[in-house]
């Protein structure tokens, strides 16, 4: 009998002392409370949440107080174009010269200044739509140029994100978009669905 128990005090594993209830649920990752890791996660989300907040707010505002110029010229799309940059009203003889279409002055839209001429220019068999050096605009978040007609902008006639608010700038007309068919150009901001200002082509 006593070579028995001899043997299952060899066998039987120690006893392991149990943990009270109270004391598991208290336990969180690393003995940290649950509590406690909810708050933290709460407060990373928060500052991640401003951080976004502000990031947004600057990409939206800031835009407005600063001016980016341009000083694209017509001999960046028409090598052959006079030096002077001016476009001459006759129809060229030579293909790689430039040939006014249309033209117009941009007008001020939804409280935004705007001001200066956009012009409908052809080289070859290429159509551009050109601000010229006289162009000036309030700035602003994602904005694009758009043909447009009937007072409404395009929005899948788009020729491009506005390259600056100040100075000559050339926007080529994708061959899929018929210049024909839209009398008017217009700046408009996609961020806020609003236009900035437009121009009537005569």
């Amino acid at each position: 009998m006593a070579n028995l128990d001899e043997f299952l005090k060899l066998k039987l594993p120690p006893k392991i002392p149990s943990v009270p209830a109270r004391t598991r649920r208290k336990g969180g990752v690393g003995g940290i409370p649950p509590r406690y890791n909810k708050v933290m996660i709460k407060r990373v989300l928060v500052v991640i949440g401003v951080a976004l907040a502000i990031g947004a707010a600057y990409w939206l505002i800031a835009p407005l107080f600063t001016e980016v110029r341009v000083n694209e010229s017509l001999s960046d799309i028409a090598p052959d174009a006079p030096k002077t940059g001016q476009i001459a009203d006759e129809r060229a003889t030579e293909v790689s010269m430039p040939e006014i279409v249309r033209r117009g002055t941009f007008i001020s839209l939804a409280g935004h200044s705007a001001e200066g001429t956009a012009t409908l220019v052809k080289v070859g068999e290429k159509y551009y739509v050109r601000f010229e050096d006289d162009f000036e605009m309030t700035n602003g978040p994602d904005l694009f140029v758009h043909f447009g007609k009937n007072g409404a902008y395009t929005p899948e006639a788009r020729l491009g994100t506005l390259k600056g608010n100040i100075g000559g700038q050339n926007y080529e007309v994708p061959e899929e978009i018929n210049p024909s068919e839209y009398d008017e150009v217009w700046v408009w901001c996609r961020a806020f669905a609003v236009p900035f200002g437009k121009a009537t082509l005569h």
